[in-house]
């Protein structure tokens, strides 16, 4: 049984069994976009080749090799979170950028793990995501860092038999609305994000 992560003050999953009668499941790449009053900061985002490209990979006993990966669908979560968080945004190819951009963020998947009903022992699907985000100046040096955890379940009963895989979808989407959801909602209280915010103005 996997522990879950503590929650910290990042998805959607690509999920391969390696043996051919195991279930596949690619989970959705669309993300809704968060109604909230955007921040007036033009931020960057800068995805490393390690973020887009993440896998994990774990065999489970008595249940087949298990390949997560994760790195595709990065850039579009936080393309749906910047649209309705921020004045503008724009994805970078170096941690650093020129006006109008402000403030930079350094997403990193730290770990992943995941687990089903038959190693719980319950009627559930999970899936947690532990990021942590470098925060930088435009310049790109670094002003601090901050952990965000992400987690997500699905209730084996809603789904048929035949079909485990749509209830791990349904988890990894949970897990990737909730990362959205604490990133949208907690911004303004995070540290270093706080201490930039009061610095340019924008705090209280």
């Amino acid at each position: 049984m996997y522990p879950r992560l503590n929650k910290a003050p990042a998805l959607v999953v690509l999920l391969l069994l390696a043996a051919c009668s195991s279930p596949k499941v690619a989970v959705d790449g669309t993300f809704p976009v968060p109604l909230v009053n955007p921040h007036p900061i033009h931020v960057g985002w800068y995805l490393d080749d390690a973020l887009k490209t993440y896998v994990h990979k774990e065999k489970i006993d008595r249940g087949g090799d298990w390949v997560i990966s994760v790195g595709s669908v990065q850039q579009s979560m936080f393309d749906s979170l910047s649209q309705g968080m921020f004045k503008s945004y724009a994805f970078l190819d170096k941690p650093e950028a020129a006006a109008p951009v402000q403030l930079i963020f350094v997403p990193v998947i730290e770990q992943l793990q995941f687990s089903t009903p038959k190693q719980t022992r319950s009627k559930y699907f999970e899936v947690w995501i532990k990021y942590k985000f470098e925060l930088r100046n435009a310049d790109g040096t670094t002003r601090g860092e901050f952990p965000l955890t992400a987690y997500g379940k699905a209730h084996i009963q809603n789904y048929s038999m035949n079909t485990n895989s749509a209830a791990l979808q349904e988890a990894a989407n949970a897990a990737c609305r909730d990362a959205m959801a604490f990133f949208a909602l907690q911004f303004r209280t995070i540290g270093p994000v706080k201490t930039w915010l009061t610095e340019n103005g924008l705090g209280g």
